[in-house]
């Protein structure tokens, strides 16, 4: 059982079983034969990235006590080699798989990731099982986690819509407000969050429509400078101009600020090596909605947020050199949504108490880059030598951050 004055995040969406070719070469030749380390089974997918990464941060500090927080990953998985090894990663990490359903007509999917020697990487992938999850089949799990979960639940993560088509658009939409009303009984505020992955560059209006409709629905939408170019409403958009505002172009702030427009409350920029952008809603009234909750324990951080801000984050060195970049971007997310839900509230409170200190994006964003810092760093990316969020946070308020990637 968890923790009386924990919660518990729900991870939602697609999954795969990643094979990763790792150290591989890169001769730009097509038929050229590359060589490569050495191959690693590893939990792919939003749901699994987001899942076991929080789980590892949220982790006990020693074996003999029970979590404070509990991570549930919610996806579809079927019965054969590849679902058996992602559960087993799931637990290996910390986190519960009481709601992971298995379809026994269904086949999980699996993907193929060179890691290049650079840390960059590629992706190929049979999305077997993710095609056919349905809105239906997945609220059917929420239901189930509200009878067995018995902490507050923090956050509703989900991603990537733009690879599982019976969850987009309008069905997009309902299932986030579902989920969002399902798990908000008690009082607690829950943070939905939306991570973006496969968005496609070659038919910007379907993009478009995958995602736009569900935009109120959302309080944090991650997504990177390509996939918000393909996004984009004016095909001006889709250029580069020069740097105006933190490295990010004031073409991308409009398509940011139309973000904001059709509802999405805060946005996490993906910039690469130069670290992220975290962009608040000007609305007050949309922060507002966010800040309502029966107790100080159960508000979220984000709530509390000044409307219109706008910080740009780096990101931290690897100074021995091993990288391996592969879910950097979902560790980003998960971390700040985590940062900006009642879990960032209990954690200000916590510190609050010796000193005058807040939640801010600043602080969420930062926090965020060192758990995406920590996931890329070769050796410490499963768990052996991680910090845990608790003490991430403290690294952020006593100012020891590691070197800034330049």
């Amino acid at each position: 059982m968890p923790n009386a004055n924990g919660g518990s995040v729900i991870c939602a969406g697609l999954s795969c079983l990643d094979l990763q070719l790792v150290g591989c070469t890169q001769s730009g030749s097509d038929e050229a034969i590359e060589r490569y380390d050495e191959a690693v089974h590893c939990a792919g997918g939003s749901a699994s990235m987001t899942g076991t990464t929080l789980a590892l941060l949220l982790r006990p500090s020693n074996d003999q006590e029970q979590p404070e927080e509990e991570v549930h990953i919610l996806t579809k998985i079927g019965p054969d080699f590849a679902g058996n090894t992602l559960l087993e990663f799931y637990q290996r990490a910390g986190a519960s798989t009481r709601l992971v359903l298995t379809d026994d007509t269904a086949r999980t999917s699996m993907a193929v990731l060179p890691v290049f020697k650079n840390g960059k990487r590629g992706c190929f992938v049979n999305l077997a099982c993710n095609d056919g999850f349905t809105a239906d089949e997945l609220l059917k799990q929420v239901d189930h986690g509200i009878e067995s979960i018995a902490s507050p639940t923090r956050a509703f993560l989900f991603g990537y819509p733009h690879l599982m088509p019976e969850m987009q658009g309008d069905s997009l939409s309902s299932m986030l407000q579902s989920a969002r009303r399902k798990l908000s009984s008690g009082g607690n505020s829950v943070l939905v969050g939306v991570d973006l992955n496969g968005v496609d560059g070659s038919d910007p209006r379907a993009a478009r429509e995958a995602l736009i409709p569900a935009l109120s629905e959302i309080d944090v939408l991650h997504l990177n400078e390509d996939e918000a170019r393909v996004l984009s409403s004016s095909e001006s958009t889709c250029g580069n101009d020069d740097a105006s505002t933190n490295d990010v172009s004031s073409q991308m702030l409009s398509q940011i600020s139309s973000f904001h427009k059709h509802g999405c409350a805060v946005i996490l920029l993906s910039l690469g090596s130069k670290g992220a952008f975290v962009s608040v809603t000007p609305d007050s009234l949309r922060l507002q909605q966010l800040s309502s909750a029966s107790s100080e324990s159960l508000s979220m951080a984000i709530g509390q947020w000044t409307p219109g801000a706008q910080v740009r984050i780096p990101a931290f060195q690897i100074a021995h050199g091993e990288v391996n970049a592969n879910g950097a971007g979902d560790a980003l997310f998960s971390g700040f949504c985590l940062a900006a839900s009642s879990w960032g509230s209990m954690i200000e409170s916590r510190f609050r108490k010796t000193e005058n200190w807040m939640m801010t994006p600043e602080v969420a964003g930062t926090f965020a880059s060192l758990v995406a810092w920590q996931r890329c760093d070769a050796k410490t990316r499963d768990g052996v030598g991680m910090r845990r969020a608790v003490n991430l946070m403290e690294l952020i308020r006593e100012g020891t951050l590691p070197d800034k990637l330049e």
